[in-house]
């Protein structure tokens, strides 16, 4: 009730009280007659009026505090983004030079620095055209790609990007074995020339229609465009090309220079921290002239170590966005609800998007170690998991099930796709597993038997079942440790006293899970996971870690190992030959310890060559041709199950509001919302600061 109401009603009450009491007064008084006296008036002296002097009191103004610039790492931390590196700290953090050797591109280097010729923008089903301005043009027998540049973009030391630099790239990765990308275009680049000053051919060897997919178009990695200013230096002779190759893989380039639109401002020489300052010709890059000025004037990518100390970061509104664990996530929602949120606002689990991921996580055999090269081995480790216990394992439950090589809920695969291949399993597919009979391995139950394990443990989530297959999958494979037994026994393999597996000859069944990735990464979940599940089976298998630098998956030293299953996908498209290209044999090192540039399974497969090299002439959107094709690949794939695939690949976080707001949500799903994939210096130009 306001004040003056109050008051108001309070002197009405006062007013009818005084009403009343006046009604109900005692008995009326007799007056007695009044006798006046004579009234003497005494004379009025008037006194003299003194007035006082005024004194007036001198005003005191208190003086204004200024709030203090709050800093951090001698940043303002009004006009700076902070987000966690995914890959934490750098393991070498003096050098930039992307190709000549694995980098950590995620401290900046994608996010800020580069920007590619194509961009897969999955969140919104597009390619961006970033250094380009438009999709390159094919000749009709897909033996020669034209490239036209986008005018006006310029290095970050004032020279213009030109047709030059795009020629002088694929000149210089071809004539350098052990580069990046070298693998790919060699074999398959004839010659490259400019036509002008912004636009460049190249010239295949063979009919290539998705050439620009595989080595341009930017997702996590592609070849990118060299200053050919800088790295001339390095060339001996140039008809035909010949590389000074110690000199060019030594070379650290540093500062690097950038075609985006932020440049190096400073790093921390043990690899803790890599800070960027906004250019001041931002507006001379693809994200300036797309999307406009990014809003923070720096951005910083760090450290801040394991989970505890992220939450506590956050909280205290020292970064912006960090990756985190589920059971992290919850506690720095609950620590300051007001500020910080995950990906969704109107529901709690399962806190992030985990349905059309464009990578796939799960389990990948060396496929060159025994038993791992036998197909009824891996189909018996794969009934081995319950993908229920698999999945809280690895994600609280919080992840989506994909059990397929492609993303099953990617909006162009499941009408050519998923539907077709669900369908094929529910109906017609079945394994050998001896004596004549077969086994259907498919669960079309398992996402919803997800939803209730979650339930179990006090997540809420709809009972919907089309929201729960959008949001968890299409099914699984089968629990079946009884069918994954016989397999085994059938190949010579048995128990011993403990119920421990045992080789064919008779020697303990021992491997192990490999991760070189952190305990937040999709392939650390997904290899802890497989290796709960198989322990229980009870084979004595051990979990390792290893350092992301030292190659091992590419090397060959590894037993399984939680990485990719296959290549990413451009979800913008539903061509499927990015994400398989590298199975074929062309790419097959046979020799343990040599550097495998194809799958790290090593696994191939005659007929996926042949349907490979079939597509390869085929233009990607020639979808009567290619999508009998690709169900045939898919199912060989499954038949064969050289990798198990866990789920979409995730990596979960949460934002703070506190400094910076305009992040992309499931209200407002305008850009891929993690901080370490290129699209993040896009994001940046919708963010506004606070003010505080």
């Amino acid at each position: 009730m306001h004040k003056r109401r109050f008051l108001a009603l309070g002197l009405s009450f006062l007013l009818v009280a005084a009403l009343v009491l006046a009604a109900c007064g005692p008995a009326p008084v007799v007056e007695e007659p009044v006798v006046e006296e004579p009234v003497v008036e005494e004379p009025v002296v008037e006194e003299p009026v003194v007035e006082e002097p005024v004194v007036e009191e001198p005003v005191v103004e208190e003086p204004v505090v200024e709030e203090e610039e709050v800093e951090v790492l001698g940043f303002p931390r009004s006009e700076t983004l902070f987000a966690q590196q995914l890959t934490e700290r750098n393991a070498t953090p003096s050098n930039f030079n992307m190709w000549a050797g694995w980098r950590q591109r995620d401290r900046g280097m994608q996010q800020l620095m580069n920007e590619p010729l194509w961009v897969d923008s999955f969140e919104t089903g597009e390619i961006i055209n970033a250094l380009t301005t438009g999709p390159p043009s094919y000749s009709e027998d897909f033996t020669q790609m034209t490239i036209r540049l986008r005018e006006g973009v310029y290095w970050s030391d004032g020279v213009e990007v030109t047709a030059d630099d795009v020629v002088f790239t694929v000149d210089f990765i071809k004539a350098t074995p052990g580069a990046g990308y070298n693998a790919t275009v060699a074999p398959q680049v004839k010659s490259v020339y400019t036509a002008d000053r912004y636009t460049a051919v190249i010239e295949f060897i063979e009919p290539n229609p998705r050439f620009h997919f595989v080595v341009f178009g930017d997702l996590w990695g592609s070849l990118w465009i060299m200053p050919k200013h800088v790295f001339q230096q390095f060339v001996l002779e140039w008809e035909p090309m010949t590389v000074d190759t110690e000199a060019f893989f030594a070379f650290e380039y540093n500062p690097p220079l950038s075609t985006g639109p932020y440049v190096l401002h400073s790093y921390d020489p043990a690899g803790f921290w890599t800070a960027w300052e906004r250019r001041d010709d931002w507006e001379r890059t693809p994200t300036g002239m797309l999307f406009g000025k990014p809003a923070p004037r720096f951005v910083v990518f760090s450290h801040y170590g394991d989970f505890t100390a992220r939450v506590i970061a956050q909280v205290r509104h020292e970064v912006d966005m960090v990756d985190l664990s589920l059971p992290a996530i919850r506690a720095a929602i609950a620590a300051d609800p007001e500020y910080i949120r995950a990906y969704f606002a109107d529901r709690d689990f399962p806190w992030l998007l985990a349905a059309r991921h464009p990578g796939i996580g799960g389990a990948v055999f060396n496929t060159l170690k025994p038993p791992f090269d036998n197909r009824e081995v891996r189909w018996a480790l794969t009934l081995a998991i319950d993908p229920v216990s698999y999945m809280m394992t690895a994600y609280d439950g919080a992840a989506a099930l994909n059990p397929f090589h492609i993303v099953l809920n990617a909006p162009q695969l499941i009408e050519p796709y998923t539907k077709p291949i669900v369908a094929w399993l529910e109906e017609d597919f079945t394994l050998d597993i001896g004596d004549g009979e077969t086994f259907k391995p498919w669960d079309p139950d398992a996402a919803y038997r997800l939803v209730e394990e979650a339930w179990k443990r006090g997540f809420e989530f709809p009972d919907d079942p089309e929201l729960i297959r959008a949001t968890f999958g299409w099914g699984a494979w089968k629990y079946a440790p009884d069918v994954a037994a016989r397999l085994l026994e059938n190949n010579g393999f048995s128990r011993d006293e403990d119920g421990k597996w045992l080789l064919p000859d008779g020697t303990l069944w021992k491997f192990t899970v490999l991760t070189d990735q952190t305990p937040v990464r999709w392939g650390y979940r997904n290899a802890e996971a497989a290796y709960v599940e198989w322990r229980r089976f009870g084979i004595d298998v051990r979990f390792e870690i290893s350092e992301a630098g030292q190659l091992r998956p590419e090397y060959g030293d590894f037993d399984v190992a939680g990485v990719g299953v296959v290549g990413n996908s451009f979800l913008a498209s539903p061509d499927l030959f990015r994400p398989f290209a590298n199975f074929h044999s062309d790419y097959l090192e046979p020799v343990l310890g040599e550097r495998q540039w194809g799958h790290p399974s090593r696994w191939t497969y005659p007929r996926i060559d042949e349907i490979l090299d079939e597509v390869q002439g085929i233009h990607p959107d020639d979808a009567d041709q290619l999508e009998p094709l690709y169900l045939e690949l898919i199912k060989i794939f499954i038949e064969e199950m050289p990798t198990i695939p866990g789920t979409t690949s995730l990596d979960p976080y949460t934002v703070s509001t506190y400094y910076w707001t305009g992040w992309p949500s499931a209200e407002n799903p305008f850009a891929i919302p993690y901080h370490h994939y290129l699209t993040f210096k896009y994001l940046l130009t919708f963010l506004e600061p606070t003010g505080r």
